[in-house]
């Protein structure tokens, strides 16, 4: 993969990560979520285009680290935004609808966390980029 396929799934991540704030401010809290986990799988999408290497289908953002070989705490955080991807979009996975499940509180926890794990793993795509 090339720089220009890394930049392209960089700026969805970027994009992905400013929705999901903004869906806190309207209370749509399950897109919220949705859109933070978004925003992760495609940041590491970005960093294994920029490292060369196939970007696979898949939605397992725990999974897409590990094959990074990110150090654990970074996965752990990872984890649990994984859950996401089902949860804030199906609603036979639980006993409510997606939307009735999710809070303000737990939207902004989400976030909150993909900001953090954001902010690491950019710098990780920033040195892989100076090479």
């Amino acid at each position: 993969m090339t720089e220009k396929t890394a930049l392209k799934w960089l700026k969805q991540a970027v994009h992905d990560l400013e929705m999901a704030e903004k869906n806190i401010a309207i209370g749509g809290y399950d897109i919220a979520a949705f859109l933070a986990h978004q925003s992760i799988e495609k940041l590491l999408k970005a960093i294994l285009a920029l490292k060369g290497e196939k970007v696979p289908k898949t939605h397992y953002i725990d999974d897409l680290a590990r094959e990074l070989t990110i150090e654990k705490q970074l996965i752990d955080d990872i984890s649990e935004l994984t859950v996401d991807y089902t949860f804030s979009r199906y609603p036979d996975v639980a006993e409510r609808v997606p939307y009735e499940e999710y809070t303000e509180e737990i939207a902004q926890e989400k976030v909150a966390i993909a900001r953090k794990i954001f902010s690491e793993l950019k710098s990780i795509y920033d040195h892989l980029l100076k090479g």
